[in-house]
């Protein structure tokens, strides 16, 4: 916010150099002189609250994007923590997507299945928000709750060692891999599926950023567009009036 509101005070000044430079502030009438002259603080004034915005959403955009992990954490624990917490968890997880999966696939066990299917098909009991601690986190997961559940899935899977799944999958090369996930240790499946769930924040995070900061510096520049424009008008108008004064 500090630098945002610096960088405020130097775009202020300049725009400001700049309409005194081309007399776009000077007006041959009296009073309208004056009053053109109000763009000077109203300038300082817009400058400084949108920098001052600016700062604010990057900010919190650096300080989320530096905690995302955490964030992360807090959305996986509200999801999906309780389905790996033991042994008899896990099994009891694996058996039901094993279920799931078999159920897709029908008779054809080579036929590919979709990861997303799968998702949509598996009717977990653990809620996508279960009570998180952290507010955001609950919010989060409780916009793409479809998504995250599909980003436990392939966080799940890509927790084998040297196995990395695409959009689909066999019934056969699912049946393999949920062997070796029984035997996989907890907190290697919970990093798989946190930095899963990381990458779906951060891309959602960066998106928002961006539209936030682009509506800002839209309605910024329309702003600071009134003074040119306005001195566009008033010539324009000077201009008719100095046509119609000239005799035939």
């Amino acid at each position: 916010m500090s630098l945002c509101f610096v960088l405020g005070i130097i775009i202020s000044i300049i725009l400001s150099l700049i309409l005194k430079r081309y007399k776009i502030i000077s007006r041959q009438q009296k009073y309208y002189n004056w009053a053109v002259k109000l763009y000077i603080p109203a300038i300082f004034i817009i400058n400084l609250i949108f920098s001052l915005k600016l700062g604010l959403f990057w900010g919190t955009y650096e300080a989320l994007k530096k905690d995302s992990y955490s964030i992360s954490q807090q959305t996986y624990n509200a999801a999906t923590y309780y389905a790996f917490k033991d042994e008899k968890s896990r099994k009891h997880f694996v058996g039901k997507l094993q279920s799931v999966v078999s159920d897709l696939s029908n008779s054809n066990q080579n036929t590919k299945i979709q990861i997303v299917d799968i998702a949509k098909a598996y009717d977990t009991k653990y809620q996508a928000v279960d009570r998180p601690k952290n507010w955001l986190a609950s919010l989060f997961a409780e916009k793409y709750g479809d998504r995250i559940h599909t980003m436990v899935l392939y966080g799940m899977l890509n927790a084998v060692p040297h196995v990395n799944i695409s959009e689909s999958i066999s019934y056969s090369e699912f049946d393999q891999l949920t062997h070796q996930l029984i035997m996989l240790d907890s907190k290697d499946v919970e990093s798989s599926i946190v930095k899963k769930i990381q990458n779906l924040f951060l891309m959602v995070l960066k998106s928002q950023f961006k539209t936030i900061v682009k509506g800002i510096l839209i309605i910024w520049l329309l702003l600071m567009l009134i003074p040119l424009v306005e001195f566009c008008i008033y010539q324009y108008v000077m201009k008719r009036k100095q046509n119609n004064s000239v005799p035939m």
